[in-house]
This record gives C-alpha cells, sequence and structure tokens, in this order.
C-alpha cells in the first residue's frame, strides 16, 4: 500500500511542477493565471484636499528678471515708487473667494512682520472686493507681471529684478529664505 501512495504522491508532483512552471512554455502560460487570481484590491480613491493649485511652473530656482516696463498702462505708483527707492518689494497678487488666500496670507504677514523695514508689501485682490474698476487694474497689473493664478507671489530685490515668483500656496520657511536673499 506503501507503494502505491508514493507512487501516487510523486505522479501528483510531477503533474503539478510541469503545471507550475516545469517547462519553458507552461511558465508563461501559467503566469498571468496566478496573477489575475492573487490580484490586490484596488486601492482607495484619494480625498481631494480643500483647495487644489496648479503649481507646474513653481521653479525653486528662478533666473532674475528685469521688473517689465508696463504696456497697457503706466506702472503703477505702488511700484515705481519702490522701484525708484531700490526698496525690496513682496508683491501678493490673491483673490478673497478663495480658501487658500486667508492660510498665504498668515504666512506673508509674518514674514512681513519679521522683516519689517527691509522688504514692502504689495498686494492686489484680483477680485476687487465688488468694485469692478478696482477687479480690472489688479487683473490688467497682474497680466502685465506674468501672472496668470492666484495666489502668485513674486519677489523683487533692490535692482528692480524678479528674483523669485511662486503660484499657490508657499510655506513661511520659503518666504524667509527668498526674503532673506533680496535684503541682503
Amino acid at each position: 500500500m506503501r507503494r502505491i501512495v508514493v507512487a501516487f504522491v510523486v505522479a501528483v508532483l510531477a503533474f503539478a511542477l510541469v503545471g507550475c512552471g516545469g517547462g519553458e512554455e507552461a511558465a508563461t502560460d501559467a503566469a498571468p493565471e496566478t496573477d489575475a487570481a492573487a490580484a490586490p484590491a484596488p486601492a482607495p480613491e484619494p480625498v481631494e484636499p480643500a483647495y487644489v493649485t496648479d503649481r507646474s511652473l513653481n521653479v525653486d530656482e528662478t533666473t532674475p528678471t528685469p521688473f517689465p516696463s508696463f504696456t497697457t498702462t503706466v506702472t503703477p505708483y505702488a511700484f515705481q515708487e519702490k522701484l525708484d527707492a531700490r526698496r525690496p518689494m513682496l508683491i501678493l497678487f490673491y483673490d478673497k473667494g478663495q480658501i487658500v488666500t486667508k492660510d498665504l496670507r498668515a504666512e506673508v504677514d509674518a514674514v512681513i512682520e519679521q522683516y519689517r523695514g527691509l522688504i514692502d508689501l504689495v498686494t492686489f485682490d484680483v477680485s476687487g472686493g465688488g468694485d469692478p474698476k478696482v477687479a480690472e487694474a489688479a487683473t490688467m497689473y497682474a497680466a502685465e507681471l506674468g501672472v496668470q493664478s492666484t495666489p502668485h507671489v513674486l519677489i523683487v530685490d533692490r535692482g528692480s529684478f524678479i528674483t523669485w515668483q511662486w503660484k499657490g500656496y508657499v510655506e513661511r520657511g520659503v518666504l524667509e529664505r527668498e526674503v532673506e536673499r533680496v535684503t541682503r
């Protein structure tokens, strides 16, 4: 009886070996079947954040570019005064209707407070706060500076060069680093 059991076990193992990849041809055919049977459950869908910002154009190290001459309007006094005085400035374009505005404004205000007297803050609300003329002017200034979405931060140094810009929310540490760079 032992011989029959041993022969049966050997036969089962031989068939299992051939069926599971004992031959070269069988190995390619058997792999998809086992992968399909043991496929993991699909990952749960990611939860959407409270706000989504397109940061596709953000580059941490940008080449300084000269502050542009305004072509569609006169350079706003808020800019021209600081450019003439050779004062660094942080320019913030935002929309009060966006959720991210309050968070970003808190970060910007903290950095400006820390570097008070060394850098000036210039802000433009592109929503205009309900005034269409203010919204139109802010949007025109944004377009002249190449700003396509809000919030958008630009930093201008003493030599009237835009040394850094960022689209969307930016953390305080990054802002501090860039402000420190232009105020030295």
